[in-house]
């Protein structure tokens, strides 16, 4: 992780010495996760009986970090950020729960440090759109179901995150932004593989080209404080 961070670390200084203006500062939000494929079937730990898989955006988190925002013409600019992000599902008990050996209550959480670069087009004096890739580095894991942890179940789990980026931002004043973004791993580096040779082939997840395994898809709305750099706003 040390590296890919001193990696972003330079990219960052290289595009200062190319760009005409740039800003950053902090940046804190809220997130609505899913990780496709979450469990949440008929007995803890068992993948034999009924399988069931989450489908909802109802595990929610948190993210805080850092941004910064190098600008090349007066609408284009690059974003770079370092945070911490939580991601996973959850599946909440419901009213007419009450078959005899089923899972009521299952939560997978995902701790991640996450690197995304972002092409940004300012597409008017308020509002710019950005697309971009986002690498997530995982640092813990838990998953529990009806109160008992079963994390040993998740030990599995790639390292690293590749997820793809798409958003756009509100300059509520030029100091403050909202970030509204759509976040999804992309589909052919899942974070958990299905195969014909492990319990996860279950379903039809080993036979179709775009699903081929778990994956993590989020919303998130941040609040941004820019409080450095030289960017003139009137290029906007």
């Amino acid at each position: 992780m040390r590296k890919i961070i001193l990696i972003t670390i330079f990219v960052i200084s290289s595009g200062f010495l190319f760009s005409q203006s740039f800003d950053g500062g902090l940046l804190v939000g809220v997130i609505a996760s899913h990780t496709t494929g979450t469990y949440v079937g008929d007995a803890p730990g068992s993948y034999n009986n009924g399988s069931l898989f989450n489908k909802s955006f109802s595990k929610p988190g948190i993210t805080v970090g850092f941004f910064t925002n190098l600008f090349f013409t007066p609408r284009s600019a690059l974003d770079f950020e370092i945070s911490y992000t939580q991601k996973g599902s959850r599946k909440i008990p419901k009213s007419n729960d009450t078959i005899p050996g089923q899972v009521y209550e299952t939560r997978l959480n995902l701790h991640y440090i996450t690197i995304p670069i972002h092409y940004k087009f300012i597409a008017s004096n308020r509002v710019t759109m950005f697309v971009g890739p986002n690498l997530g580095i995982l640092i813990g894991h838990k998953h529990v179901q009806d109160y008992m942890d079963y994390s040993y179940m998740y030990d599995d789990l790639s390292k690293l995150d590749l997820a793809i980026d798409l958003g756009a931002e509100i300059y509520i004043i030029d100091q403050l932004i909202l970030n509204l973004k759509y976040s999804a791993t992309f589909f052919l580096t899942p974070i958990r593989s299905y195969n014909n040779s492990n319990t996860w082939s279950y379903g039809p997840f080993n036979k179709l080209f775009w699903q081929k395994g778990q994956c993590n898809q989020l919303f998130a709305i941040s609040i941004r404080w820019v409080f450095m750099g030289n960017r003139d706003f009137s290029l906007r």
